[in-house]
């Protein structure tokens, strides 16, 4: 632990950088401090975390950057902060509208996300699979292939293709939505219904299109996690270096990466790239007692008050948006 002289220090040229991307003379750091100290010790005190190795000059004549180890100090020690009045009435706006699907609530968060941190942003449904079924509904798109819609007392819309193995007529793909709605309504999407006795005087085409939209429920049950992304486009500009941005895209690009990325904890958790210029900040959001996700993804030269008070103020409204759907 720094003394409070030096810790204030750090945090003034972590700041400073911040906002300037450029390396912090001891001028600027008194500066930002406010201290009531000379240059000379604040020179002395760069020094010092220099020697710790939490800030290096990339240059003998220039200022001083924070390492990783110095950023690390900095996020372990962050004050929280709040959202601005213009970023909390986004917010509010967003929430207050409470008839949007889920999956278009959660892009739609994903976007505001994005525009209040000028970050690429990750949001993270979810799961689906023990959520209770509040409807069924069946579209013949084919003489044996059907469309089943599934919307969950939690809001979710999933949607299943299927293939029924005896063509079918309109009539009969009603009458078999209406055996399996009687016996799926209020239940665990993932839970497969016992339709022996439902289906043993019923005729084959009934029968086969029951069992193909119960096969689409089970499989909607255990469908892949739902991520919704935002901001990408504002990568070239967060970061500089060309090849940072590509590695950055290889990696949003593939979900399990991704949700590796997202630190499952209650409290926010700030992580720091090992060897890339990455940080992510992001928060666990529980909803129907499954838990989802929020996180923002830029360089290690983010703005973390800002970053960290959206993403807790956004999954408290996330959680508190899905539970009362489910309510």
């Amino acid at each position: 632990m720094l003394e409070d002289r030096r810790s204030e220090v750090l945090r003034a040229l972590v700041e400073e950088h911040i906002d300037t991307g450029e390396p912090v003379s001891s001028q600027a750091v008194l500066a930002k401090s406010g201290l009531a100290v000379s240059a000379a010790t604040i020179r002395n005190d760069l020094a010092a975390l220099e020697a710790e190795g939490l800030v290096h000059q990339p240059h003998t004549s220039a200022g001083r950057v924070p390492t990783v180890s110095g950023y690390r100090y900095y996020v372990d020690h962050l004050g929280r902060g709040r959202l601005r009045g213009a970023a909390q009435s986004k917010v509010s706006a967003l929430f207050d509208d409470v008839h949007l699907e889920l999956s278009k609530l959660l892009k739609a968060t994903s976007d505001l996300l994005a525009d209040i941190t000028d970050l690429p942003s990750v949001v993270v449904a979810p799961a689906v699979a023990k959520e209770n079924v509040r409807a069924v509904h069946v579209v013949q798109i084919a003489n044996d292939q059907v469309l089943v819609v599934i919307v969950t007392e939690g809001g979710r819309v999933v949607q299943q293709r299927g293939r029924v193995r005896v063509p079918v007529t309109p009539l009969e793909i009603e009458e078999a939505q209406q055996v399996v709605t009687s016996s799926v309504v209020g239940r665990e999407l993932g839970v497969s219904p016992n339709l022996n006795r439902e289906l043993a005087d019923v005729s084959e085409p009934v029968r086969e299109a029951a069992m193909t939209i119960v096969d689409s429920l089970h499989l909607a049950g255990t469908a892949g996690t739902e991520m919704f992304l935002g901001g990408t486009q504002r990568m070239a500009r967060v970061w500089q270096d060309l090849s940072t941005v590509q590695r950055v895209l290889e990696i949003m690009e593939r979900e399990a990466e991704v949700l590796d990325l997202l630190a499952d904890a209650s409290d926010t958790s700030i992580q720091l790239g090992d060897g890339l210029d990455l940080a992510v900040v992001s928060k666990t959001y529980e909803a129907a007692g499954e838990a989802g996700s929020v996180g923002v993804i830029g360089p290690m030269r983010m703005n973390y008050k800002r970053a960290v008070s959206a993403v807790e103020e956004i999954s408290r409204e996330l959680e508190e948006q899905i539970g009362s759907r489910a309510d």
